[in-house]
Parts: structure tokens; C-alpha cells; sequence
């Protein structure tokens, strides 16, 4: 059972870290959002969120979601909390909280929404597997 503890714990720490770079490289992107993605994104979208430029959700998404995960990744891998899946679990119910308020908000979906909000529902499952491979051991 040793082996499945440190499997589960090596899947959600890879897990954790793609998503970690992930967040970060997509908060970049909002920062520079004047030649990058987010500068394509409706000008109208700005106006019912409670921002007035993409910088302030990429500083958001590099420090909860990047950072978050990335710290997450690190727990896991190291093995050197016996919760570090509850870590995990936490940034993942952030990010679909985060989601769930997009869309309530803009009043819409669209494509990056649905893989974030997949994004976060994977890594909670990832976590659960975690919890249940700890309690097996």
C-alpha cells in the first residue's frame, strides 16, 4: 500500500505543477495583455467585472493559482505533510469557485472557462484519490 501512497502523491504533485506553470504563463499573458490573448477578449467584459484592465486578475492568477499549485506540487512530491492533498483540494475549489463567479458575472461561458472549471474538478478527484490511498495505508 506504501506504493500506491507515494503514486497517488507523485500523480497529484505533477498534476498540481502543470497547472501551477500553467496559471502562471496565463496570468503573463493578462499582465501584457495589451499584445497578448486577453486584448482580443470583448472590451464590454471589463466593464461588469470589478476590474478595469487584465492585470489585476493575472497578478491574481500568478499568486493564487501559480503560486498555489506550485506550493501544492512541492507538498506532495516531498511527501512532508500528511494533508498535502488537502492543498491540492483547496486551490482546485478556488479555481471553481473563481470559475462559477466568471461565469455568474459575465453572464456567459466560453471555451477557457470549461477547462478551467474541468481543471479544477480533476484536481479535486486527484486529491480525493490521494486522501483514500492515505487512509488505505
Amino acid at each position: 500500500m506504501v506504493i500506491l501512497k507515494q503514486k497517488s502523491n507523485i500523480i497529484l504533485g505533477i498534476y498540481d505543477l502543470v497547472l501551477g506553470i500553467t496559471a502562471i504563463v496565463i496570468g503573463i499573458q493578462m499582465i501584457q495583455s495589451n499584445s497578448g490573448i486577453f486584448s482580443e477578449y470583448p472590451t464590454e467584459w471589463l466593464f461588469k467585472l470589478p476590474f478595469n484592465s487584465w492585470v489585476q486578475p493575472g497578478i491574481i492568477a500568478i499568486l493564487l493559482f501559480g503560486a498555489g499549485n506550485i506550493f501544492s506540487a512541492i507538498m506532495c512530491l516531498n511527501d512532508s505533510f500528511n494533508m498535502s492533498w488537502l492543498s491540492s483540494a483547496l486551490v482546485g475549489l478556488m479555481l471553481l469557485i473563481c470559475v462559477i463567479a466568471q461565469v455568474t458575472i459575465l453572464g456567459e461561458w466560453y471555451l477557457p472557462s470549461v477547462e478551467f472549471f474541468a481543471a479544477g474538478i480533476i484536481q479535486i478527484f486527484i486529491s480525493g484519490y490521494a486522501l483514500t490511498t492515505r487512509k488505505i495505508s
